[in-house]
């Protein structure tokens, strides 16, 4: 007992060490302060309706009225009633706040990677920080892509199961494969998950071959087996959130195909069922930008990075006559970024660690294990991925023939692969050093080589600058550059005075040079000074404790170093303050006077359709979410971008917030709104998808409908238009919507909720009716006369089947988990009660 106690206690010490470095990295959070997220702050926006229902009801909503007219709320918050899947995650991370427990627990789960891969502890540890603390890491947190980083933290532990299995610890391996990667999948950042599964086909074609290779057919049928187990487990215990998302994305942006079209100006390059090819492609990584792995900020970093008092642009402010504090203000946020990906925005570069790229270089020279092929592999892979259309042959064949590939955007996430497989690669590097399985001459002449191969790259990278105008201006009206729109900018700025907006982007531009300069350097200092480690150690100096410490402290000060550029104290706030951007502005607070709780809301003050802040106080007609439905969106596109004030008023957008005389908004209230719903006058029959949209332009929305011909033969009967005849909304629980309505004769009712049938029932006095999608976008149904009731429900099977699939799966997998567990610890005993040879 006591010896195990012992072996265990170099793991408690290695992961107390990762905890601390969490807490010291994040040490606001535990003062009570608020990270400052951007995407954070849009999503909360989102989710107002939907969490002000769950305090009444005890469980978020199917469907949200917030955004874009209504849409269902499975891609901004969803759970079930039986969610007990989040102990786990709650007890590995001992209840912290954010983001330190998600820091914390993406360095346990590649701690747990390092011991199944059989590392030392401290090898453990440096792997760990390496991985966590890899700049993408607090990028992402920083923005508020709070789902993404939690798909990263799960991802090693997935990796370490499969290993699991494949060393033959079967039933320990598919319980620990399935449980992480439930959780991996539960995240719901589908691109990260899709990225794991490519790693997963390249490691498990790579383990095929070297099992055939060895003839060990048996364990290949075995393993591959509860590989699949484990995938089938992890994603029926995730139904509720992969069924129900995939009813939505035949309906949304990212996979469902418009029905009109295309305009002269629209692209045509949009894969069937997928995204839009330029859109898609938008953040395309550079191929030589790919060097930010090694040297981090060569192409400036961030589009809004930080200046020193010491910089060329802030000298040039202060010689213009800006006061010293507001050009250290204003150089704050700078436009610093010039390379390849889009100018709309770039948090910061993919950087990995001068130290890891050392010792990663040196691992493909003496790694011997079967495992160095894959890493190699999906380093490959993701890089590529990465280039986006930077690299068209290889991409764009992926966008146009790969599953599912087209759903996605921004391929520089794609870095994410190496972000992890360097760090798997230097750890085996480590460990690799320190067996004494490899001479020390032979390890010393492969050193010298990667010494050589570092200090020429770094040579060529420091060459390279004197070639560039670090610029990454267009000259082209039509597709302007960050530059250019940076330089438009200060020409504002500056009123109209163009000189000085020169004068200062040639500022920028010596100032980009510069920092290209000063991380060459500082790449060559401490990949220099792991190298004098590594050649010490290897000439005997001293110990492996000692060159574990010094390397693992190396990486610690090089990641956390440049991780500070992105998220640091700053990035957080008082509670106070963050809770200003929730503060109603006069023109809301005058429209929430309004006790009628059902009309929208157009804000003009805003980008109305990439802005969530008008959902968190009214029912917007617009909103922030990167996959609309599609029928909204060709709405947006065709009407509403241009004001057609009779789509308006048939999306009961009762009131307009329009920017005023002092530049405070203003509230304009439409009168024609309207309302709920409404009997027309007349149908109008349109021949197609494109007709219909094209009758929107000039219809009458209160007395005339539009359909497409498609419904004219299950549609009975026409109406007979009554005067006197009254619907109006009854109740809007957002999962269920009812109406009363009384009329001496059939008659067409029109309703302003976004037409949406995967889910949606209509029932007239609680028996079942048809419902039609009507003026494109919205939904109708035949009234019969008299007095009725209608009500819509929103009972997606996808959900209430997905529960009981989930429930089921899960709790298989737990099953599997505890008998691994029991399994494993009676083979420990076993062999530790064995009597020992003499």
């Amino acid at each position: 007992m006591i010896a195990r106690l012992k072996n265990l206690l170099p793991h408690a010490i290695a992961i107390l060490a990762l905890l601390i470095l969490s807490i010291i990295y994040c040490k606001p959070a535990l003062n009570g302060k608020i990270l400052s997220q951007s995407d954070n702050v849009q999503w909360q926006g989102m989710a107002k309706e939907a969490m002000d229902y769950k305090k009444e009801h005890g469980i978020t909503p199917l469907w949200t009225t917030s955004m874009f007219g209504g849409m269902p709320t499975y891609q901004i918050a969803m759970e079930t009633p039986y969610d007990f899947t989040n102990y786990i995650p709650a007890i590995l991370t001992f209840g912290l706040p954010k983001p330190v427990n998600v820091l914390f627990l993406s360095a346990l789960c590649f701690y747990l990677l390092c011991i199944v891969l059989g590392t030392n502890p401290w090898i453990g540890f440096a792997g760990a920080v390496a991985y966590t603390y890899a700049s993408y890491s607090p990028i992402i947190i920083v923005t508020g892509h709070e789902t993404k980083m939690l798909a990263l933290a799960y991802l090693p532990a997935v990796i370490a199961g499969f290993v699991l299995i494949i060393r033959k610890r079967y039933l320990l391996g598919t319980g620990i494969m399935a449980l992480f990667l439930t959780y991996l999948i539960g995240a719901n950042h589908l691109q990260i998950t899709y990225y794991f599964f490519l790693m997963l086909g390249v490691i498990a074609i790579v383990y095929a071959v070297y099992c055939i290779l060895e003839k060990q057919y048996r364990h290949l049928i075995i393993s591959g087996l509860l590989i699949m187990l484990a995938v089938v487990l992890s994603v029926g215990s995730n139904a509720v959130s992969l069924w129900t998302t995939y009813e939505y994305a035949r309906e949304s942006t990212r996979g469902g195909t418009s029905e009109l079209t295309p305009l002269p100006h629209e692209s045509t390059d949009k894969s069937k069922g997928g995204l839009d090819k330029e859109y898609a492609f938008r953040w395309s990584y550079g191929k030589f930008e790919t060097f930010t792995m090694l040297v981090p900020d060569i192409y400036g970093g961030s589009s809004s990075g930080s200046l020193s008092s010491s910089s060329e642009t802030y000298k040039k402010l202060v010689a213009i006559g800006v006061p010293e504090p507001s050009a250290e203000e204003v150089t704050k946020h700078w436009n610093l970024y010039w390379g390849d990906q889009s100018y709309l925005g770039t948090s910061g570069p993919v950087y990995m660690g001068a130290v890891i790229c050392l010792l990663t270089l040196l691992g493909l020279f003496i790694i011997r294990s079967w495992h160095k092929w894959w890493l190699v592999a999906i380093s490959t892979l993701g890089i590529l991925l990465a280039w986006g259309s930077n690299f068209p042959a290889f991409n764009y064949f992926m966008f146009d023939h790969f599953p599912l590939y087209n759903k996605f955007r921004a391929p520089s996430q794609a870095l994410i692969i190496p972000q992890f497989s360097f760090a798997v690669l230097a750890v085996l590097t480590l460990q690799e050093l320190i067996s004494g399985k490899l001479s020390r001459e032979e390890l010393q002449k492969k050193l010298k080589w990667t010494g050589m191969i570092l200090a020429g790259t770094l040579l060529m990278v420091y060459v390279a600058s004197f070639s560039f105008r670090y610029t990454n201006a267009t000259n082209s009206q039509e597709n302007p550059g960050g530059d250019d729109i940076f330089h438009a900018k200060l020409v504002q700025m500056f009123q109209g005075n163009t000189r000085i907006a020169d004068e200062l982007m040639v500022a920028l531009y010596a100032d980009r040079e510069q920092l290209y300069h000063d991380d060459v350097l500082r790449t060559v200092i401490f990949a220099g000074l792991a190298f004098l480690l590594l050649w010490l150690f290897l000439k005997g100096r001293f110990n492996t404790t000692w060159l574990l410490a010094g390397i693992s402290l190396l990486i610690v000060t090089d990641l956390l170093q440049v991780d500070n550029r992105y998220l640091n104290t700053g990035s957080f706030m008082d509670e106070n303050n963050y809770n200003i951007s929730f503060q109603p502005s006069e023109a809301d607070q005058q429209i929430l006077q309004d006790k009628d709780p059902y009309y929208r809301v157009f804000n003009l003050t805003a980008q109305p359709f990439d802005d969530a802040m008008t959902s968190y106080f009214h029912k917007s007609v617009g909103g922030y979410h990167a996959a609309k439905l599609q029928l909204y969106a060709d709405l947006i596109e065709r009407q509403i971008s241009h004001n057609n004030i009779k789509v308006l008023n048939m999306l009961n957008t009762k009131y307009v917030i329009v920017p005023g005389n002092d530049g405070h908004p203003v509230v304009q209230k439409n009168p024609d709104a309207l309302g709920n719903a409404w009997f027309v006058k007349h149908i109008l029959w349109a021949k197609s998808a494109d007709a219909e949209m094209k009758a929107l332009d000039h219809l009458d929305t209160r007395d005339t409908v539009v359909i497409d011909q498609r419904y004219k033969d299950v549609i009975q009967g026409n109406p007979s238009f009554d005067s006197t005849a009254t619907i109006s909304l009854i109740a809007n629980n957002l999962n269920e919507i009812s109406y009363r309505s009384a009329a001496g004769a059939q008659q067409f009712a029109v309703f302003s909720e976004v037409y949406y049938e995967q889910g949606w029932h209509a029932f007239i006095d609680d028996k079942p009716a048809p419902y039609y999608r009507v003026n494109y976008a919205l939904r109708g149904m035949m009234i019969p006369a008299g007095k009725h009731t209608i009500t819509f429900r929103f009972e997606p099977t996808s959900y209430y089947t997905g529960i009981k699939l989930a429930m089921s799966s899960y709790l298989i997998m737990l099953l599997l988990l505890t008998g691994g567990v029991v399994t494993n610890v009676r083979m420990n005993k076993m062999n530790n009660e064995k009597p020992k040879r003499v």
